[in-house]
């Protein structure tokens, strides 16, 4: 009977600690679902503008390579201009067959004619046709008058203002299309200020042009042309002095030469065969110049 006791007395107080220990678990878990477990403490529920929102910066990938710089484009490139040579054939008029060898030429060359010649006017005509510049080659009075004739309807120094303006309307009229006046001869004429300044007066009147052909170091054909604003220019090398070939094509080179230091230069010739020859095989192997018409050298 004692024995009995004993076990239901061990059995009771196993029943009642086991009770205790789920009860106690139950408590546990009961607390944390009631919120009685710290819970960690909540941001507050605060709107940023949009305005200060900034977006972080992303550093490039080690892979990618920085945005390449564009190269600035190169502009137009700028050619400077090529010096300017004319050309100017004289005492054109005589004959016809002249000008029809120039213009086989090919190049710009200007023609001078002489007025009252048998073929004037149709020199002058082809001339223009074929592209050409045409002047009238007036005849003035030389200082050798034995050695040298102007021929006739050339101006004097002797002539009135009046005539000296006559002699040149005609001259005019007989050379149709002409734009500009250069003198045949003139060492004298073109020394005398007065009377030049009767014959630039006539060719500013026209819009002509005026070259003066320097036959005379003392010549003022240039410098009153200048400062009567009338549009001018002054021969520099004469070619044909003599008559051989290979003289011309040396005096075209240094034409050549003086545009290249100027800028611009003049070289008359006349109608020789010769001349056509030199110009004829020079022209094609004249290089670092550009051959032009008189009138895109004047000034």
């Amino acid at each position: 009977m004692g024995k009995r006791r004993k076990k239901t007395w061990a059995f009771t107080l196993a029943l009642v600690a086991l009770g205790f220990i789920a009860g106690a678990a139950i408590a546990v878990v009961g607390l944390r679902y009631i919120g009685f477990e710290k819970a960690a403490p909540r941001r507050p529920n605060v709107s940023v503008p949009p305005q200060a929102r900034v977006a972080p910066e992303r550093a490039p990938a080690p892979h990618e390579a920085p945005p390449a710089e564009e190269e600035p484009q190169p502009g137009p490139a700028i050619v400077p201009p090529r010096p300017k040579l004319a050309v100017v054939i004289d005492d054109m008029g005589p004959e016809l067959g002249k000008v029809r060898e120039l213009l086989k030429l090919g190049e710009p060359v200007t023609v001078a004619v002489m007025p009252k010649m048998r073929f004037s006017r149709e020199v002058a005509g082809e001339a223009r046709a074929g592209g050409l510049d045409v002047i009238v080659h007036m005849p003035m009075e030389p200082k050798d008058t034995d050695g040298h004739n102007p021929g006739n309807g050339a101006l004097l120094v002797a002539m009135t203002d009046e005539e000296v303006a006559y002699l040149l309307e005609d001259g005019f009229k007989s050379v149709p299309g002409a734009i500009g006046l250069n003198n045949h001869m003139g060492s004298r004429f073109t020394e005398d200020p007065e009377k030049m300044r009767v014959v630039l007066m006539a060719v500013k009147d026209r819009g002509f042009l005026f070259l003066d052909s320097r036959t005379s170091s003392g010549t003022v054909g240039g410098a009153l042309a200048r400062e009567m604003k009338v549009r001018s220019a002054e021969r520099n090398v004469f070619l044909d002095n003599k008559r051989d070939v290979d003289y011309i094509k040396g005096q075209l080179m240094e034409a050549a030469m003086i545009a290249k230091k100027h800028g611009k230069a003049v070289a008359i010739g006349h109608p020789y065969p010769e001349t056509i020859r030199a110009l004829r095989e020079a022209f094609p192997g004249l290089e670092g110049v550009e051959l032009v018409r008189l009138s895109e050298i004047a000034e």
